[in-house]
């Protein structure tokens, strides 16, 4: 479904990953900036930009008859945008920009990506959204998943969902935002990337004004990790662990997990060798955070080199560390619900957390999604509409419960 707002509403506007959105792109926990060029590679294919989702799990913007609706969510969980979205790919939406003077601004997300929602929900329904990006760039929508959302992923090297990607009509990056934005907090970040202000050269600032300071160096070497100059982050990542590595700072640990994951899983493919590096930090800093995640992604390694037995596995032992911990179950059916990967163990892990938290709203949605996998319509309906009663107020889950009413009558799912 084509993501079209009402004709009278003058707005464009996008940007999105990662975790957090699901195991393949784990969202950080909070915004992050990062800025530079795209890293050189060829054009993105010009065929037609999806959107986050498909006829069943989209984010169902409305097309309203009524054109004096206001931008917003509407009570059945359908969204009317204050965004003009561009109908065509990035490189039309390039070539509009030139012709018109304006920037590119890019929303890279997934239908299952819970800050995309909220971005469609609380951000892109802002009329002062709308207007900025109407007035200043040309908004395209893209699924990454999708269409050529896949080319634009490794194009601008996209980690985590949402990305919001800020363009130059000639298809440079000026730079991009991770994760969930306030309307305000997003329109202030619009200006400065318009206004030239970059970032990156901010915490390139910070870290030549104070030497010393290892936190700041890891900044901004996770700011490289993500815009994938690989060289800048590797030389500033062995200055950071070799003044914590005793993992005092708990940087250590987070260098190890961020070029496992970034780097070996994700940009060298080569799922054997981060298995190795993620067991081994799991080894040297086994009460760190990154130890805990790093069980998630060793079970991702596994599913990409078809061992689903194994995957589980992983993510088994990561429950058993610590079963009190609803989370660690949770993380589990996002795993097996996003990896398609031994669904009926990650929904063995869902019950039980249900057991622990019965008003847990998140834990009933991953139980439809994993009973849905497994050719459970009915039971799958059943939990999407315990998750609607749990936030009532999700439109979101609104949505999901439609879906799955269609499914329960025997209506084929659309490809994602």
């Amino acid at each position: 479904m084509k993501r079209l707002p009402p004709t009278i509403l003058l707005c464009l506007a996008s940007l999105a990953s990662s975790p957090g959105c699901g195991e393949d792109h784990e969202a950080p926990h909070g915004p992050e900036f990062h800025f530079g060029p795209a890293p050189e590679q060829g054009p993105a294919s010009a065929a037609p930009a999806d959107v986050h989702a498909d006829e069943a799990d989209e984010t169902d913007v409305a097309e309203v008859a009524d054109e004096a609706a206001a931008p917003g969510v509407r009570e059945d969980g359908s969204i009317v945008s204050a965004v003009q979205w561009f109908e065509g790919g990035l490189e039309q939406a390039l070539a509009r920009a030139e012709s018109e003077g304006k920037l590119v601004f890019v929303d890279v997300g997934a239908y299952w990506c819970p800050p995309c929602h909220e971005l469609d929900e609380k951000t892109f329904t802002d009329p002062r959204v709308g207007r900025w990006l109407a007035e200043r760039a040309i908004a395209v929508h893209v699924d990454a998943e999708k269409g050529e959302g896949p080319d634009l992923v490794e194009r601008y090297q996209v980690q985590a969902y949402p990305t919001l990607l800020m363009l130059e009509a000639n298809g440079i990056e000026k730079g991009r935002l991770v994760d969930f934005i306030e309307p305000e907090a997003l329109l202030t970040k619009l200006e400065a990337l318009a206004g030239g202000d970059n970032v990156l050269t901010e915490l390139e600032a910070a870290v030549a004004a104070a030497p010393d300071d290892v936190e700041a160096r890891y900044r901004l070497g996770h700011a490289y990790v993500l815009a994938a100059r690989r060289d800048e982050a590797e030389t500033l990542y062995a200055s950071v662990v070799a003044n914590d590595a005793d993992n005092a700072k708990g940087l250590a640990s987070k260098v190890g997990y961020d070029l496992a994951m970034f780097f070996t899983l994700k940009l060298d493919n080569d799922p054997e060798t981060a298995i190795r590096e993620l067991e081994a930090l799991q080894a040297k800093f086994p009460t760190s955070s990154e130890a805990t995640k790093a069980h998630r992604m060793i079970g991702r390694a596994y599913c990409q080199l078809g061992k689903p037995d194994e995957a589980a596995a992983a993510l088994e032992a990561m429950v058993a560390a610590d079963p009190d911990d609803v989370g660690r179950k949770s993380s589990f059916g996002w795993f097996a619900f996003r990896q398609n990967c031994r669904p009926d163990a990650g929904l063995a892990a869902v019950l039980a957390g249900i057991e622990q938290a019965p008003e847990d709203a998140e834990l009933r949605y991953l139980e439809a999604e994993l009973r849905r996998l497994l050719g459970e319509p009915e039971l799958a309906l059943a939990a999407m509409e315990a998750a609607l009663e749990r936030e009532p107020e999700s439109a979101y889950y609104r949505r999901q419960v439609r879906r799955f009413e269609a499914l329960a009558r025997g209506d084929a799912e659309p490809a994602h």
